[in-house]
C-alpha cells in the first residue's frame, strides 16, 4: 500500500514538472513575440541600399512605416552634417540646403532638389517621439551626370572616290557605355568615372553605298541615346541608256513613241535630247514623240549630266525609222544611216571651206556657232 502511494506521488511530481516546463516555454515564446513586436518600431525608417539620380533631378527620401505623427524633433543629416532639423515648429537648414529641401513633418519624408555630384553619399534621419524614444534610418544616394552625345563629320557631302570623311562620336557623362557602328565595323567603350568624355572616330573614303554612322550611349540615369549621320556621296552619271516604247526601230507615220534615258546618278542627272547630233531643246529623262512623221527619222541620243560631280555621259545613238513603205526595218535603217553619213560628209567639207569651227555648248554636244 505504501509502495503504491509512493508511485502515485512520483507520477504527480512528474506531471507537475512537465506542466511547469510547458508554462516556462509558453512564457518564453510570448516574451520573444512581444519583444519582436516592440523591436519592429526600431527598424530602419529608410530603405536599405543605394538610389541613383541624375544631376539636376529631385530625390525624394520616403520614410518606411513612419510612426504616428506627434514627433518632437525630425533631423536629417548628410555624411554627418545637418541638412534640416524640425524642432518646436520651426526649421533649421544646413549650409547650402535652404531653398533646396522640403520636409514632410507628418511622415519625416524629405525632398532634395537640384541635385549635384556633391550630393552623393549617406543620408540619415532621426525622429524623436513625445515619450523620448528615437527612431532612425539611413540610406545612400548616388548622383550621376546624364549622358550627352553628339556625332560630327568634317564633311557630309563628298564626290565618290574624290575625298575622305572623318566621323567622330563624342560622349560625356558618368559611368557610361558608348557604341559606334557603321563603316569600319562596331566598337564599344566603357567609361568608369563621375565626369568624363570619350571620342571615337572613323576615316573612310567616300563611295555611293556607304552605310550611315550610328553612335549610341547610356548610363544608369539615361536611357539609350542614339545619333545617326549619313554622308551624301555624289556620283555619276554612269552609262546612259535609251529604251523605246513601243520597241522599234521601225514605226508607221502617226505612231506615238516614248524614249526613256536612264543613268545612275546622285543627284539625279539632267538629261538633254538630240537628233542627229543637234539639240532638240527637250530636257528630262523622257522624250515623247506623238504622231511621228517621216521627217523625224534619224539617230536619237541623250546626254546625262551632273552639276555636282561635273560629269557628263552621252548615250549610244538610237535609230528611229518612220516610213509607210514596205521596206524592212533593216533596209530602212541602212538607207537612213547612209543618208546621215553622206550629209555629215558634205557638212564637214562645207565647214572647212567656210572656216567654221565647232565650239562646246551646254551638254554633251557641239554645234556650229560662228567663224574665226
Amino acid at each position: 500500500m505504501c509502495r503504491h502511494l509512493e508511485q502515485v506521488a512520483d507520477e504527480r511530481s512528474q506531471r507537475y514538472q512537465r506542466g511547469k516546463m510547458a508554462l516556462i516555454l509558453h512564457a518564453t515564446l510570448a516574451i520573444a513575440l512581444l519583444t519582436g513586436l516592440g523591436s519592429g518600431q526600431q527598424r530602419s525608417l529608410l530603405p536599405v541600399g543605394s538610389t541613383k539620380r541624375a544631376v539636376g533631378d529631385t530625390m525624394k527620401f520616403n520614410t518606411v512605416n513612419p510612426p504616428v505623427p506627434g514627433f518632437t524633433e525630425i533631423a536629417w543629416r548628410f555624411q554627418g552634417s545637418p541638412v534640416i532639423t524640425h524642432l518646436g515648429g520651426s526649421d533649421t537648414f544646413g549650409s547650402n540646403y535652404s531653398g533646396r529641401v522640403q520636409l514632410d513633418t507628418r511622415t519625416g519624408s524629405l525632398e532634395l532638389h537640384n541635385l549635384t555630384l556633391q550630393d552623393s553619399g549617406e543620408y540619415t534621419i532621426t525622429i524623436r517621439l513625445a515619450g523620448g524614444a528615437e527612431l532612425s534610418g539611413r540610406t545612400n544616394l548616388t548622383v550621376l551626370n546624364p549622358v550627352s552625345l553628339s556625332i560630327v563629320a568634317n564633311a557630309t557631302e563628298l564626290i565618290e572616290f574624290h575625298g575622305t570623311v572623318k566621323v567622330t562620336c563624342i560622349v560625356s557623362g558618368s559611368f557610361f557605355t558608348m557604341k559606334f557602328t557603321g563603316e569600319g565595323g562596331n566598337s564599344s567603350t566603357f567609361y568608369q568615372g563621375l565626369d568624363g568624355r570619350a571620342e571615337n572616330y572613323r576615316i573612310r573614303e567616300a563611295y555611293r553605298r556607304m552605310k550611315p554612322f550610328v553612335c549610341e550611349a547610356s548610363n544608369d540615369v539615361t536611357p539609350v541615346v542614339v545619333r545617326q549621320l549619313a554622308v551624301n556621296v555624289l556620283y555619276g552619271p554612269d552609262e546612259a541608256v535609251i529604251v523605246a516604247s513601243p520597241k522599234g526601230p521601225s514605226y508607221r507615220p502617226g505612231s506615238d513613241i516614248t524614249l526613256f534615258c536612264s543613268s545612275e546618278s546622285n543627284p539625279a542627272a539632267q538629261v538633254q535630247w538630240a537628233l542627229n547630233g543637234t539639240l532638240l531643246g527637250r530636257e528630262g529623262p523622257e522624250l515623247r514623240l506623238d504622231n511621228v512623221q517621216t521627217s523625224q527619222s534619224g539617230a536619237y541620243s541623250c546626254c546625262a549630266s551632273n552639276s555636282k560631280t561635273g560629269r557628263k555621259m552621252e548615250s549610244n545613238t538610237f535609230l528611229i525609222t518612220v516610213s509607210s513603205s514596205g521596206l524592212s526595218g533593216g533596209a530602212i535603217a541602212g538607207i537612213v544611216i547612209g543618208s546621215l553619213l553622206a550629209a555629215a560628209a558634205l557638212i564637214a567639207i562645207g565647214l572647212v571651206l567656210l572656216g567654221f569651227r565647232f565650239r562646246p555648248v551646254k551638254g554633251c554636244y557641239r554645234t556650229s556657232t560662228g567663224t574665226d
